[in-house]
């Protein structure tokens, strides 16, 4: 019998007991990640379950059914979602849930889903989504951003500070982001006087020489004189349209008198009578109109992104298609002045 027997000194029992730690390790090792892939299932069961379906059920069913792959019902869940057809695109996201349990592949259609409810409006659904994938992926970019956009429509600038600071630590491009939420809370803070709000945000904007076009913004709005003592000239072409909404009363001439633009905008306006001319169609148009006589023109504006070349008819800070921030760009049309008619029966 003592030949079966191996002494704790015997450098063979130090062998025996290593690979028996190894089989227990590996033992263990298994059977948690089949219980974490048991878990990542029923988790993803539940989050499906606290959605109706939405589109037809036909459609479901014949994602459960066809032999296409999920690869080609992606893409026409893709197309769905291209023309506006939400519905569509995130009942064929919820069959392929369903019936693709790959990990990969689910984290991928979670992301696609996500964004559909996002540009659908259905910001409370985008948000969970976006917290099932950071549930068992917390290194998604893709998901982090979402959420960042999606606390920011609903005004809660501080949560989408808190997502950013995740954000950050994996991407380091969001830091101009970070400025950004930073200037919304500002902006926001009621507790702060305006003449310390104004003084704040000009510091941040000589500090970083971003976000000019919102810093300036508030400041002409609220604070007009403050916005002219700090003006920076290098940004009168994209403040424009801000310029020309402000009140005759408000203007500075001696800054204005000194910049060639500034003298051409205000000029055709009719603020200022300093420029017979301008190298800029529209502007030299209204001059020209206003030396005449003739003040039935005026000016209207549209803004274009720098990153995506989107028009919209309204300014924004952040780009509403591709979400770029600080990407305004003001493009000048004339048009005919609007006077109010005096319909009175009197």
């Amino acid at each position: 019998m003592d030949t079966f027997f191996i002494e704790f000194r015997d450098p063979l029992f130090g062998v025996v007991v290593f690979f028996i730690l190894l089989f227990i390790l590996s033992f263990l090792s298994y059977w948690w990640g089949r219980y974490k892939a048991a878990k990542e299932h029923r988790d993803l069961e539940s989050f499906l379950g606290k959605f109706e379906s939405i589109g037809e059920a036909k459609l479901s069913e014949q994602v459960q059914s066809n032999s296409l792959s999920s690869e080609s019902w992606l893409l026409l869940a893709q197309s769905f979602e291209h023309q506006g057809n939400y519905e569509k695109s995130v009942e064929i996201y919820h069959a392929l849930l369903s019936k693709n349990r790959d990990p990969i592949f689910q984290k991928d259609a979670l992301l696609l889903l996500g964004k559909s409810f996002f540009k659908a409006g259905f910001l409370e659904r985008s948000r969970q989504t976006f917290l099932q994938i950071l549930q068992n992926n917390p290194r998604t970019p893709q998901a982090l951003h979402h959420l960042v956009l999606i606390y920011e429509q609903l005004q809660q600038y501080d949560k989408a500070l808190e997502v950013m600071e995740s954000l950050i630590e994996i991407s380091s491009e969001s830091i101009d982001e970070k400025l950004y939420l930073e200037c919304r809370i500002l902006i926001g803070n009621h507790r702060i006087d305006m003449d310390e709000k104004a003084q704040k945000l000009f510091e941040l904007y000589e500090a970083h020489r971003k976000l000019g076009y919102m810093i300036f913004e508030w400041l002409f709005t609220y604070r007009p004189q403050l916005g002219w003592s700090h003006y920076d000239q290098s940004l009168s072409v994209r403040l424009s349209d801000i310029l020309w909404r402000l009140r005759d009363e408000n203007l500075d001439l001696d800054i204005i008198s000194s910049n060639t633009y500034l003298r051409e905008l205000f000029s055709a306006k009719g603020s200022v009578d300093l420029s017979e001319g301008s190298s800029i169609f529209e502007l030299d148009t209204l001059i020209a109109l206003r030396r005449c006589g003739e003040s039935k023109a005026t000016m209207q504006f549209e803004y274009t992104c720098d990153k995506c070349n989107v028009i919209s008819f309204l300014p924004f800070h952040r780009c509403p298609h591709c979400h770029a921030i600080d990407s305004v760009n003001v493009i000048m049309n004339l048009s005919k002045e609007r006077f109010e008619e005096n319909n009175s029966l009197q």
